[in-house]
């Protein structure tokens, strides 16, 4: 996403990447980059590290995706409601207050977050070849 605000929406980014930045920041630190680690292990290596670590590396992906679900969802639904900003003298947008930011009033995290996980989760799991039950 990140890419995308710089080169299709540069005065965008501009404007809101003092508040939009961290976010997206939190999110590669906290989910992107243990879920890239820890995504091989799961994908292909069953039969090279044993039952227990394929656990972990796949409990790790899900817990990733739990994390990434926590900042992507703030991030747009800031962008349709914003909250918690003030404008500093170049113009640009800055968090006076970040849990207003992060908890904006079309902010999906909380119950929506254990409403659509769960249902991404089924809907992934009907795509599962049958033979790898």
């Amino acid at each position: 996403m990140s890419f995308q605000f710089g080169t299709n929406g540069s005065v965008f980014a501009d404007k809101t990447g003092p508040i939009l930045g961290p976010l997206m920041g939190y999110e590669v630190l906290s989910a992107f980059f243990p879920k890239a680690g820890f995504l091989d292990v799961m994908l292909f290596g069953l039969k090279q590290v044993g039952p227990k670590l394929h656990f972990l590396a796949t409990s790790m992906v899900t817990i990733g995706t739990l994390f990434s679900a926590f900042w992507i969802l703030p991030v747009n639904s800031w962008m349709q409601t914003p909250a918690g900003y003030g404008m500093n003298e170049v113009g640009q947008l800055i968090p006076v207050d970040w849990m207003a930011a992060v908890f904006n009033p079309s902010s999906p995290t909380g119950w929506c977050i254990c409403c659509w996980l769960p249902a991404d989760w089924r809907n992934a799991d009907s795509w599962r070849p049958a033979n790898t039950l």
